[in-house]
């Protein structure tokens, strides 16, 4: 029985040729036959039959058609095909092996110098050949792989067999096939040598020479390079009239590339590669899975040094370097380059193709994203070469279909052995072999690394510069300027001469508009939605927002964040300085920034009064980096604005943990509006004395409070709610500095004011904090509690959960006071306290969460549980000095004794930073309570 695929398929059993029922009985046999001996799965010959994917009806038919062929092979035939788990199996060989072991016999016996029988193995092979194998077959991945590697062979066996005759002294009928073969396929320089070599031995030196220059010229017009070596050796030697090529000897085949010694042809870089394991791992599964795998990231982020490290050493890996080639007509030329041929454009991807074959290979493109719109022999050269894995890198996706995106994001710097700091104390010992950085230094390098992004080229330029400028002055110096970096050192992988070179390429490969969009984002620190970009866009560029985002996170000059389910972008900072040195209007640029944060401010105030608090409060702390932008430009250009929004961001100050900074704002916005409005100064003095009081500075709070009320006209109605305001400041204040005798005076008028003016909730639940304290001094503990949980009760009412949980920490630290006081009562007090923390989780706010957890603290170690007590006290005095607040400031108005109790409560221990969920977990776990959302 033959199977005969290298053409139409045929089958003859006992010489007798066998009718195989027509068309898809044929192709099911030819795809049968791809199988060399192995199962071919269902899957692919659904594929390769159908064109189509394995449905039930695909499997009813195949089984039919595998019935229908069993039938017209006959009795003898059936049990060739087989089925296995997998899918059928064809168990007899077919030609196409029979011609791959020929044509390997031929040329073994070539170079063991037997012509005469390797020019009948080879003439035995080209018998076999009829035409296209599995012709009945489309172009499939799979199908062409192993078409290209049987037509290399043909090739092959067409030229050694001339070089058999060659050497037995067949050289009349070498030549005349030879001259054939020199026109089907002009840039094979084998075919050439040989024909040349044939002619001279025929007497025809100078026909040999013309054919020799003529192939010189064809290289030189199409390739614009010369011939190989082996035939301008030749030329040479006919010129000389070399004897020995007149010697009939067997010469070397050129034998097709063994794949399985094919060496390894990237290098692998000489630094130390840092960092990047869990990317590194997933590249290896999506070049598993994927045929076409792209590595984006912004510039500098190691996207070149990231695959090197990955094809560094492994077999049939080629690289080609396009960031020098800007021609889209030079890109298969690159490649064919990088994998040693010389051909025409037309034929090089033949070529190169031929070379790769069916051959388990990576091919990567690097620094292709200029060029990504000319990639279109990428499909064709997966298509023929069914085991390619293509590698690029870019800063945008190719778009190609399949193509699998991994972006590389800059490397992280929390903790002293991120992968950031890391790599900087790493280079930075290349320059000082016995340096051995100290914590002063790991904290500079982490300064240095914050400022660069993470990115490991700016990392390794500012390494560079540390035993030259000093790590504190460069961690200083690099926060005004990226200019100090210097240039990338002599070798360098990367293809850029200095970082700036890197991000300004990127900018330069923007279409206009949206590299004019871009150019107006750099005042944004922090991060910005959609509508912000529109706010500050330019209207004469027509352009549609998203559209030009979309575009500059593909480019990856912007990243955006979608875990939320809203984007929300950001420009890396070396990207936002540089953009601010490009853009040609840049106090512009800062007052629509500025514009667009006033803005904000108004609508998210306007929320505070009511059930949407927490969304404003959350949304105005996100912002809290544009808001420092935009009021250091009014602070300026526009002081009375800067005011107006340093005053409107009151509670910001101290929910967010930045009342320090609130206190200079404020304090700068003042002094630069000496002679703003009565109302506006008002309100700031009413934020200055709410952030004095977080901070422990009770006297300087009540100061400012009162100078608010100065300012004020009781018969104004625009000033009702800040004399209200006012007042509530002025009770907090004296409540902690314990003066109860003022404290009664001031909370009765409040809470008269309050009545009066008809208050909103928030600030009729404060007027009953300070009734409630002066009951409390009063000794009437009982009407204390009443009068506070009627504040608790309107603050839930109206939305005000902030005031619910101060409202709870207050009758908390009541039940603290008590000496007395009994377990029951205080296990109460804790289960206040995680009520509170609850209410503070959903209004953030951090100052108030760490007096809670303060007294929780205390009501912990008069349970006995001194080590925790001491634990979360020293967490809660750390973080508390970090945000420069004061924690302990409720404590006050229980008295100078109580005051006391508190701070001898706790052993002196130095402040640990316990990160600060692990300081809620740690109190949480203590109380031995549910979870505050259940209570």
């Amino acid at each position: 029985m033959v199977f005969r695929v290298l053409g139409p398929i045929e089958v003859e059993v006992d010489g007798v040729a066998r009718e195989l029922g027509g068309p898809v009985p044929r192709r099911m046999l030819a795809a049968l036959a791809t199988g060399s001996g192995s199962a071919v799965e269902d899957s692919v010959l659904a594929e390769l039959v159908w064109g189509a994917g394995l449905t039930d009806e695909v499997k009813n038919m195949m089984r039919v058609v595998v019935h229908r062929l069993r039938t017209a092979l006959g009795p003898e035939g059936r049990a060739v095909i087989e089925r296995t788990a997998r899918g059928y199996r064809l168990t007899a060989p077919c030609d196409d092996e029979l011609f791959a072991t020929q044509v390997g016999t031929g040329l073994r016996l070539l170079a063991d110098g037997d012509p005469g029988a390797a020019a009948d193995q080879l003439t035995g092979a080209r018998e076999l050949w009829r035409g296209e194998p599995w012709a009945e077959l489309e172009d499939t991945l799979q199908v062409s792989g192993l078409r290209i590697r049987l037509a290399e062979l043909h090739d092959v066996a067409v030229e050694e067999l001339q070089a058999a005759r060659l050497a037995s002294g067949d050289t009349t009928q070498a030549v005349a096939e030879l001259s054939e073969a020199v026109i089907e396929t002009p840039f094979r320089e084998r075919r050439w040598e040989l024909l040349a070599l044939g002619l001279y031995r025929t007497g025809r030196q100078a026909q040999a020479l013309d054919e020799l220059r003529r192939v010189r010229s064809l290289f030189v017009d199409e390739l614009g390079v010369e011939p190989g070596p082996a035939l301008r050796e030749l030329e040479r030697r006919i010129l000389e009239h070399d004897p020995g090529l007149l010697l009939v000897r067997a010469p070397v085949p050129s034998a097709p590339a063994d794949p399985a010694v094919m060496p390894a042809t990237v290098p692998r870089p000489s630094t130390r590669f840092i960092g990047r394991r869990a990317e590194s791992s997933l590249l290896t599964a999506l070049l598993a899975e994927s045929h076409l795998v792209t590595v984006t990231g912004p510039a500098g982020v190691g996207k070149t040094r990231f695959v090197l490290e990955h094809a560094a050493d492994r077999p049939d890996t080629w690289l080609v370097r396009l960031a020098d080639v800007h021609d889209p007509t030079a890109v298969v030329p690159a490649i064919a380059a990088a994998l040693g041929l010389t051909q025409s454009t037309g034929e090089l991807m033949a070529a190169v193709q031929r070379v790769i074959g069916d051959r388990s290979a990576v091919l990567i493109l690097d620094n292709c994203d200029h060029l990504v719109e000319h990639l279109d022999f990428v499909l064709p050269l997966l298509g023929r070469c069914p085991r390619l894995r293509i590698l690029t890198t870019s800063r945008r996706p190719t778009g190609i279909e399949g193509e699998r995106v991994l972006p590389l994001r800059p490397l992280p710097i929390d903790g002293e052995e991120s992968g950031a700091v890391e790599l900087f104390l790493d280079r930075a010992r290349a320059h000082r072999a016995d340096w051995q950085p100290t914590p002063a230094d790991r904290k500079a390098a982490r300064t240095v690394c914050e400022v660069l992004d993470g990115l490991p080229l700016a990392i390794e330029l500012a390494a560079a510069r540390a035993h030259s400028i000093g790590l504190t002055d460069l961690a200083e110096r690099l926060g005004e300027r990226l200019d100090i970096l210097g240039a990338t050192p002599s070798g360098s992988i990367s293809p850029h001469p200095s970082l700036a070179a890197a991000i300004g390429w990127s900018i330069d490969q923007l279409p206009e508009v949206d590299r004019s969009l871009l150019l107006r984002l750099w005042p944004f620190d922090g991060g910005f939605d959609w509508h912000a970009a529109e706010f500050v866009r330019d209207p004469g560029t027509g352009a549609a927002v998203f559209a030009s985002l979309a575009t500059l996170v593909d480019r990856s000059v912007l990243t955006a964040d979608v875990s939320s389910g809203r984007a929300r972008y950001r420009l890396l900072e070396t990207i936002r300085r540089h953009c601010r040195e490009l853009d040609p209007d840049p106090a512009g640029s800062l007052a629509a920034h500025a514009n667009w944060v006033r803005g904000l401010i108004a609508d998210q105030v306007a929320l505070l009064a009511g059930p949407r608090l927490p969304e404003a409060m959350r949304t105005l702390a996100l912002e809290l980096p544009n808001l420092r932008v935009a009021i250091a430009h009014d602070l300026e250009h526009a002081p009375l604005q800067a005011l107006r929004s340093t005053g409107a961001l009151t509670y910001l100050w101290v929910t967010a943990g930045v009342a320090t900074e609130g206190m200079r704002l404020l304090r700068s916005a003042l002094t630069a509006c000496p002679s703003a409005p009565a109302a506006d100064r008002a309100r700031a003095l009413i934020g200055l004395s709410l952030a004095s009081a977080q901070i422990g500075a009770a006297r300087e709070a009540l100061a400012h409070a009162d100078e608010a009320m100065a300012l004020l006209d009781d018969s104004d109605p625009d000033h009702e709610l800040l004399l209200l305001e006012a007042h509530l400041r002025r009770c907090n204040a004296l409540a902690d500095l314990g003066d109860g005798l003022a404290l009664r005076a001031a909370a009765t008028a409040f809470a008269t004011a309050c009545d009066r003016r008809d208050a909103p909730p928030y600030l009729q639940a404060a007027a009953l904090w300070g009734m409630g304290i002066v009951e409390f001094q009063d000794g009437r503990h009982d009407a204390a509690a009443t009068t506070l949980t009627r504040a608790h009760e309107i603050s839930v009412r109206g939305g005000f959960t902030s005031g619910a949980g101060i409202t709870d920490l207050l009758l908390a630290w009541c039940l603290l006071a008590d000496p007395d006081s009994g377990e029951p009562v205080l296990h109460r007090a804790l289960r206040l306290l995680r009520r509170a923390l609850n209410s503070f989780r959903q209004q953030p706010n951090f100052s108030e969460e760490l007096a809670a957890l303060l007294a929780g603290a205390f009501a912990l170690s008069r349970l006995g549980h001194r080590d925790s007590a001491n634990r979360l006290h020293a967490a809660v005095l750390a973080h508390a000095d970090r945000l420069g607040i004061d924690p302990a400031r409720y404590v006050g108005f229980a008295g100078p004794e109580f005051v006391d109790r508190v701070r001898k409560a706790f052993a002196p221990v130095e402040a640990s930073a316990l990160p600060w969920p692990d300081m809620i977990a740690l109190f949480t776990a203590m109380t031995g309570l549910p979870d505050p959302t259940e209570l």
